[in-house]
């Protein structure tokens, strides 16, 4: 199943289903929410709920489901019933960082600007040691923006040095493109944006840029999807590395029952990269 996504608005990464107690249909199941999010990313709203209801009719009571739908109703302005579901969704899993992220954005989004601050520092608080650097950085990015945007300037300084520490993202040039918007300078906000785009990703890029649309401070270049981002624990990540591996030994076991021996060998490669030293690989 693919990795499923969080978003700057939307899911930062969901969990694979393969983490849920699915069993016995789910394979069916992957399949069905693989539908609703293509549905979903292709902007078919109302074609994704009807996969989501399909789901919870079968297998009621699933994180990513429930996650998914309140991205959805977000997205549609439906802010009440996004929450509600989002709520389901950390209800049904406390672990799940996605439904967290996501019910932070819902004030940011309404322009609740102290609301969606302290979600976001809540998530922070609970989970700051476990989350990736990417999305640590992206959720006090957000927190910045909060106070830009009440007119709080100077908080500014100490969180750009907490960022500066690990430059691991383009955090710190958005910080500065934030501030320039937010003095009406787009040229010198671009030239940071600029200097971002040349040190980092696409993906990475894209990501930081997304709040600035969000909140209006530019205008988001016409066809231009969402950016996205896995957002896992480090338990998550553990898990899934695990069940790559796993994956990849089990169809070195196939091709090798099929004396596919240089597929087998690949096979075996890719299952010793995903989760090195495993006594099934050596």
């Amino acid at each position: 199943m693919r990795i499923l996504k969080i978003t700057a608005v939307v899911a930062l990464a969901l969990s694979s289903f393969a983490a849920e107690n699915v069993a016995p249909t789910k394979t069916e199941l992957e399949e069905m929410y693989n539908k609703a999010f293509r549905d979903f990313d292709a902007n078919n709203f109302p074609q994704a709920l009807k996969e989501l209801d399909a789901i919870d009719a079968r297998q009621p009571e699933l994180a990513p489901s429930q996650n998914l739908r309140g991205v959805i109703l977000m997205r549609q302005g439906i802010y009440d019933k996004a929450e509600a579901a989002l709520l389901e969704a950390a209800r049904i899993d406390p672990k799940f960082w996605n439904a967290r992220f996501n019910l932070a954005e819902i004030p940011f989004l309404k322009k609740d600007w102290a609301e969606a601050r302290k979600r976001f520092e809540q998530l922070l608080s609970s989970s700051h040691s476990d989350l990736a650097s990417e999305a640590s950085q992206l959720i006090q990015y957000k927190v910045l923006l909060t106070y830009l945007l009440e007119g709080k300037e100077n908080m500014v300084d100490s969180i750009l040095a907490k960022l500066e520490l690990t430059p691991d993202t383009p955090a710190v040039d958005y910080v500065k493109a934030a501030v320039a918007l937010q003095h009406k300078s787009e040229k010198e906000a671009k030239d940071w944006m600029a200097v971002a785009e040349k040190n980092f990703s696409p993906q990475l890029n894209k990501l930081f840029a997304e709040s600035l649309f969000e909140v209006g401070w530019l205008e988001k270049p016409t066809g231009q999807a969402r950016a996205s981002l896995p957002l896992m624990t480090a338990a998550e990540r553990s898990e899934k590395t695990k069940a790559v591996a796993h994956s990849k030994f089990e169809q070195a076991q196939q091709a090798l029952r099929r004396r596919d021996f240089g597929t087998a060998g690949k096979l075996v490669d890719e299952a010793d990269r995903a989760e090195p030293n495993q006594p099934t690989t050596l």
